[in-house]
C-alpha cells in the first residue's frame, strides 16, 4: 500500500471496506507520479481513506451545510462517517509545517436525506488558504469523462490567484498544464488516455486525475491538490449523433451550473 510521497507531502488512497477479498483493486497512479489511489467498492461498506504518510496530517469532513466534522487518522487510515444527508461533501486533509503548508481536497458524494443545500455553497466556502475549486463539480449521476474540458478556479486567502501554473496529471501518466488567468480561472482538458479502448464496446473503467499548484507568501510555500475520478467518454460506444447530443446537453448543464457556482465563488473570494 505504500508509495512514494507526492512532493514531500502525503498521498490519499480511497477505498471501500470490504467484507470479502474478491473485488479487484485498481491502482490509480504510478509511484511518484501523483496521488496514488487504490479503489475498491462495496455499496454497503463505509468509504475509507488511507494516507501513505499520515504523520502530522489533520483531516476534516465538510458537510453540505458547511458544518465540519473532525476525522480521526488512525494507523494512517480515515473512515468517512455517514452524515445522514445527501449531496457532495469535501474531504480536506492538511499538513502544516513552519515553512510548508499542504492540502489535498476531494469531493465525495454521500447519500441520505435531502440536505437542502447546493454544491455551489460548499465549493464557495473557503476551506483552506490555497484551494483549487471545481467549477462546477459534476452532478450526482454525472462524472468527469475523458476527452472533456472542465473549468476550475484558484484562490488564495479568499481572493483569486492569478498567473499560477497548474498541472493535471492522470493515473495513466498524462500531464496537462495551464495557468490561472487574472480572475483565478483556468480550464483543463481531461485526456482520453485509457489504453486498449475498443470502439463500439461499452467500457466502465475508471481512473484518477489530480490537479496541483503551489505559491509562496511571506516565506511560506503553499501546495494544494484536488483529486477526482474520471471515466471513459461514452462517445467510444455511442452513435455519433447521440454522443454529440448527450455531450452537448451535459456541457450546457455544466456551463449553466458553473456560471451560478462561479458567481457565488467569486463573490465570496472578493
Amino acid at each position: 500500500m505504500n508509495a512514494n510521497i507526492y512532493p514531500a507531502a502525503f498521498v490519499l488512497m480511497f477505498c471501500f471496506m470490504m467484507p470479502a477479498p474478491d473485488v479487484v483493486a485498481q491502482t490509480a497512479a504510478k509511484p511518484g507520479s501523483g496521488p496514488e489511489h487504490t479503489a475498491e467498492q462495496h455499496r454497503r461498506g463505509p468509504k475509507k481513506i488511507a494516507l501513505t504518510d499520515s504523520k502530522g496530517a489533520v483531516a476534516r469532513l465538510w458537510k453540505p451545510d458547511l458544518t465540519t466534522l473532525p476525522l480521526t487518522v488512525e494507523h494512517g487510515n480515515i473512515t468517512l462517517p455517514r452524515t445522514g444527508v445527501d449531496n457532495y461533501h469535501a474531504v480536506v486533509v492538511e499538513k502544516d509545517r513552519v515553512d510548508l503548508k499542504e492540502v489535498l481536497i476531494r469531493y465525495e458524494y454521500m447519500h441520505g436525506k435531502p440536505s437542502g443545500h447546493s454544491t455551489s455553497e460548499l465549493t464557495a466556502a473557503e476551506k483552506t488558504p490555497f484551494e483549487i475549486v471545481p467549477d462546477p463539480v459534476p452532478r450526482e449521476h454525472q462524472h468527469y469523462r475523458s476527452d472533456q474540458r472542465w473549468r476550475f478556479f484558484l484562490r488564495f486567502k479568499g481572493t483569486p490567484a492569478a498567473g499560477i501554473p497548474v498541472t493535471l496529471e492522470t493515473s495513466h501518466g498524462t500531464r496537462v498544464n495551464a495557468v490561472s488567468d487574472s480572475e483565478g480561472e483556468f480550464s483543463l482538458h481531461i485526456p482520453d488516455d485509457f489504453p486498449d479502448l475498443k470502439e463500439g464496446e461499452r467500457d466502465k473503467r475508471t481512473a484518477e486525475f489530480s490537479i496541483s499548484a503551489e505559491t509562496k507568501d511571506n516565506g511560506i510555500l503553499y501546495r494544494t491538490m484536488l483529486s477526482a475520478e474520471y471515466r471513459v467518454n461514452p462517445s467510444h460506444w455511442q452513435s455519433s449523433g447521440l454522443g454529440v447530443a448527450v455531450t452537448g446537453f451535459g456541457m450546457l448543464a455544466g456551463v449553466l451550473l458553473g456560471s451560478i457556482g462561479l458567481t457565488e465563488t467569486k463573490r465570496k473570494a472578493r
